[in-house]
């Protein structure tokens, strides 16, 4: 059986998805810390963003997971998951970069390589390789 190029990128970018979750994504210079997926202090405020990494990292292991298994419900259900990867990395771009004041947050390469790679498992996964048979009825 012949893998597509496409989806061997969106099983390469679920490798990369999970790694860029342990990489640094802010800097907040407020608190001096840097954030991960899998690292995040309360800022004195009270806000507090939560530890987003379990969760990407969650829905990337159920794609990768569905990306292995050559049924036609697999690939559809690893459609759905993917755009809901897409949508919480997008949601978490945007709480993890927002600030109040300009300069309040600095963007480490982290928090853009979620993005690129939920974008490339969403590509991966809308071109799978698996050949669907038509069936023809009379």
């Amino acid at each position: 059986m012949k893998k597509s190029l496409l989806h061997n990128i969106g099983i390469m970018a679920c490798v990369a998805m999970i790694i860029s979750c342990f990489l640094p994504w802010t800097y907040y210079p407020v608190v001096n810390e840097t954030f991960t997926g899998f690292h995040v202090v309360r800022f004195a405020t009270g806000n507090f963003y939560g530890k987003a990494g379990y969760a990407i990292v969650a829905l990337t292991l159920i794609i990768f997971m569905l990306m292995l298994i050559p049924k036609i419900w697999a690939k559809r259900l690893n459609l759905f998951v993917a755009a809901l990867l897409v949508a919480y990395t997008i949601r978490t771009f945007i709480i993890f970069t927002a600030g109040l004041v300009a300069g309040d947050v600095v963007k480490k390469p982290g928090i853009y390589a979620i993005i690129a790679c939920s974008l490339l498992i969403m590509i991966g996964t809308l071109f799978p390789n698996q050949q669907v048979e038509s069936t023809k009825k009379n």
